[in-house]
């Protein structure tokens, strides 16, 4: 019996071992911002739950409201280039893309006093003009291994289905994709996270996570 329940313990230490050299690193992204609705109740959210995330801004609404991007900033979280206007590559010239990725660089960097180090697209729409821009702007575009989207940008989406699928098919290298605007996410996020690190996953910014799958 002891020889039994030895071998037992072994096999449940084995196991736990295995989960532990095998965490999941994901960044978690909120578009959109800031939002000053919304925003003081994420970041405090955040804080209790121990948790950096990236936050894909725009210039036009950063301009407008500093104070929250400063604030996020200022709390560790990494802001990075969402474009100026949040407008659509395929209806834009090439100037006026020039303006959406390296106009906005400027203004975000002018108003936060730091360079953002990437580039998240509207509508997650990548193409060679995209690239050619992000490259003009001396900046990089964040290509994650795989997007989550939790669909919360859709306002037909509740709740539930926000985190059943911003909890699901979470891999090693993803971005989980949320929007700071939507209230429901905000108040589902602990549950969202419990669920995550039940799945061992650990929460890192995009840099953080480009460092890791180098």
């Amino acid at each position: 019996m002891r020889k039994i329940t030895h071998a037992i313990l072994c096999f449940i230490c084995l196991g736990v071992g295995l989960l532990a050299q095998d965490p999941k690193y994901v960044a978690l992204v909120f578009d959109d911002g800031p939002t000053p609705e919304t925003a003081t109740k994420l970041l405090s959210v955040l804080e209790v739950e121990g948790v950096k995330v990236s936050f894909a801004q725009v210039a036009s609404t950063v301009e407008k409201h500093t104070e929250f991007s400063l604030e996020t900033q200022s709390r560790g979280h990494e802001i990075v280039n969402h474009s100026y206007n949040h407008r659509n590559v395929d209806e834009l010239s090439d100037e006026e893309l020039e303006h959406e990725i390296g106009g906005a660089q400027k203004k975000i960097s002018e108003l936060l006093k730091r360079d953002p180090v990437w580039y998240w697209p509207p509508f997650l729409k990548v193409n060679d003009r995209v690239r050619s821009g992000v490259e003009k702007a001396g900046i990089r575009l964040f290509e994650p291994i795989k997007t989550v989207v939790s669909m919360d940008y859709d306002r037909t989406v509740g709740a539930d289905e926000i985190e059943e699928k911003a909890t699901t098919g979470v891999v090693d290298g993803s971005v989980i994709l949320f929007h700071e605007w939507r209230s429901e996410t905000i108040d589902r996020l602990p549950s969202i996270l419990k669920k995550l690190r039940d799945q061992n996953c650990k929460f890192v910014t995009f840099s953080e996570l480009a460092e890791r799958m180098k």
